[in-house]
């Protein structure tokens, strides 16, 4: 078991990922961080087993959650959207992704 952190960053209205493609196992943790108010969905299928999505009213790291023993060999792509300071959504379906290799 080893635990991940994914950092998103929203600047001048672009989104980056660090990382942007993440391998976990099963067993394994990861959680969210993003310098701005901030929701997550999986919107296929989600690698947790009772979450499909995370959020926070303002800048934060959420709590760690495990890959579920049972989520499927497969890419999880999720979408993010931020608040900017001038309360602007910003939305990126780009498909930043989690992978459970095993």
């Amino acid at each position: 078991m080893a635990d991940y952190t994914v950092t998103i960053t929203l600047s001048a209205g672009n989104f980056t990922y660090d990382p942007g493609y993440l391998k976990l196992h099963r067993g394994d943790r990861v959680r969210f961080s993003c310098n701005h108010a901030f929701t997550i969905k999986f919107s296929h299928g989600t690698p947790f087993q009772e979450k499909s999505g995370f959020s926070n009213d303002s800048a934060a790291t959420t709590d760690y959650e495990v890959i579920d023993s049972n989520a499927d060999r497969q890419a999880y792509h999720y979408m993010v959207a931020a608040i900017d300071g001038d309360n602007i959504i910003h939305m990126d379906s780009g498909c930043p992704t989690i992978e459970v290799v095993l």
